[in-house]
């Protein structure tokens, strides 16, 4: 595997889509900015719930700007695997991201899960697809 980027915590927030402040993890992936909320990763380290993967936009402060893919538990339990456009995919080891998360650590590697479909995509642009993660009711 490639180490093509990294995630870290900035604990600065950016503004979701009705203007409140979000606390998120900031991924970078071959100069892509994209967010996952940090909430949302807690809940997928305590539950098992997959976390969405945001575009990152900038204007006078950062923007989250629709889903770009999903954050999921790695069948070992040992990573988290995060896929964009369903055809990227891409891994953190489950240690180094729980370091980040408490603050030990500033930053962790993320790389690429080698296969076909890695190598089949052209790697300029956003995707222009919002990826829809279904809500579960509660009665």
């Amino acid at each position: 595997m490639e180490n093509v980027g990294y995630i870290l915590t900035d604990r600065q927030g950016v503004l979701d889509g009705e203007g409140e402040e979000e606390e998120v993890l900031f991924l970078s992936i071959r100069g892509r900015r994209l967010g996952i909320r940090t909430v949302e990763m807690q809940g997928l380290l305590d539950t098992g719930s997959p976390a969405r993967v945001e575009r990152l936009r900038r204007n006078w402060r950062y923007y989250l700007d629709g889903v770009e893919g999903v954050a999921e538990i790695s069948r070992s339990g040992k990573a988290v695997n995060i896929e964009i456009s369903a055809t990227e995919r891409y891994t953190v080891s489950l240690r180094a991201l729980r370091s980040v998360l408490s603050g030990e650590s500033r930053y962790a590697m993320v790389a690429e899960v080698p296969g076909e479909g890695s190598r089949l995509i052209a790697r300029h642009g956003p995707a222009t697809y919002q990826l829809r993660i279904p809500l579960l009711a509660t009665p």
